[in-house]
């Protein structure tokens, strides 16, 4: 163990990348985890809601033009309210408008509010025609997708799948956020430690038993 830590010491940045590689290990075997006793036990199920499940949703900046609906600002929302934490989501829906929408979905953590800060942008599905959502392990039930990000845009909503069941080896599959987390916190980590020990070098000078 000794000799562990003084090799540690010795590159701290290559330690700082174990750790990281460790704890990303150690966090996606916990979402594999927490996702299946959660399905076995029916906190989290397959739920599918559509346009005329008015009860489960509400829209702001929306309105219906026939059975379509435009957004009259930049800020056109349809904000998803299924009784249940959501841990996936596919949007299947069709735009009738020419252009590109950011499609972002905002969550919230429990007893929170919406921010920038917490927000989930998706995917495009296998299939081409939906895009997909990953939310994190704590999340509050409603959630917000921001379904256009100018006026005038038209789409038409099909479906909203809700905690569809993800193959088991995709928990182990490392997203682009998480993968530049681990490639840039324990570089940035190991370099401010480096710093701080010259620092501390400079300021108080050699030990004693190490002085020429």
């Amino acid at each position: 163990m000794k000799q562990l830590w003084k090799k540690a010491g010795q590159h701290p940045t290559a330690a700082f990348y174990a750790l990281g590689a460790a704890g990303l290990i150690l966090w996606m075997l916990a979402s594999f985890c927490w996702d299946t006793v959660c399905y076995a036990t029916g906190r989290i199920r397959e739920q599918t809601i559509t346009l005329d499940d008015t009860s489960l949703y509400a829209l702001a900046n929306m309105a219906w033009q026939g059975d379509t609906l435009t957004a009259e600002t930049g800020d056109a929302q349809l904000i998803l309210q299924p009784g249940q934490r959501i841990r996936t989501l596919r949007l299947v829906a069709q735009y009738q408008t020419p252009g590109t929408n950011e499609m972002d979905l905002y969550y919230h953590l429990p007893g929170g509010g919406y921010s920038a800060q917490l927000r989930v942008w998706p995917t495009l599905a296998a299939d081409g025609a939906s895009w997909e959502y990953r939310l994190p392990l704590i999340t509050g039930q409603n959630i917000r997708l921001d379904l256009a990000d100018q006026s005038g845009v038209t789409v038409r909503v099909e479906k909203l799948v809700c905690n569809e069941r993800r193959a088991w080896y995709t928990y182990f599959v490392p997203s682009l956020w998480q993968l530049l987390w681990l490639a840039a916190v324990p570089g940035l980590a190991g370099c401010l430690l480096a710093l701080l020990r010259d620092a501390a070098h400079t300021k108080f000078g050699p030990r004693k038993g190490n002085a020429a």
